[in-house]
């Protein structure tokens, strides 16, 4: 009686797991877009030092158990007069247990001394956003963003 009792606890537990894992909603974001920089001065304010071009791939991955967003990013910083400063290609791996309230995030970074970023116009780019971007458009971006993850 009491084997048969471990072994429908044990039946339930595991079908109570399965479900949960069963239960993953996964989203992906592919996105162009212009934003502005900023740093602390030496009163405590934060002010605009420029802005950089955004090609970035974000995915998350939720359930009731946790929360995995994984972003895959080319940086392109410039000042406020629009001159070049730097390029940084950006992994970032983000972990949240919603059973633990654990947190976990790395992240890998290459700086690069060459303009990377695709799709974005060199004039009037204030507070530019790619919307509505096509198919081919988002599968030229992910194409782009991933082939330079290799150099982290």
């Amino acid at each position: 009686m009491k084997g048969n009792f471990l072994t429908i606890c044990l039946f339930f537990v595991s079908i109570s797991l399965l479900s949960a894992c069963g239960n993953v909603e996964k989203v992906q974001h592919i996105e162009v877009f212009v934003t502005e920089t900023s740093e602390k001065n030496d009163e405590g304010f934060f002010e605009t030092t420029g802005f950089k071009k955004v090609n970035a791939i974000t995915s998350t991955e939720a359930s009731k158990n946790h929360v995995e967003t994984d972003i895959k990013a080319i940086e392109d910083f410039y000042d406020k007069e629009g001159n070049y400063l730097r390029t940084e290609i950006k992994h970032s791996i983000y972990n949240k247990s919603h059973l633990t309230e654990a947190e976990d995030g790395r992240e890998r970074k290459e700086e690069v001394q060459k303009p990377s970023t695709i799709l974005i116009p060199d004039e009037n780019i204030e507070h530019f956003i790619l919307e509505n971007m096509t198919k081919e458009e988002k599968e030229k971006v992910k194409e782009h963003v991933l082939s330079f993850m290799d150099r982290l």
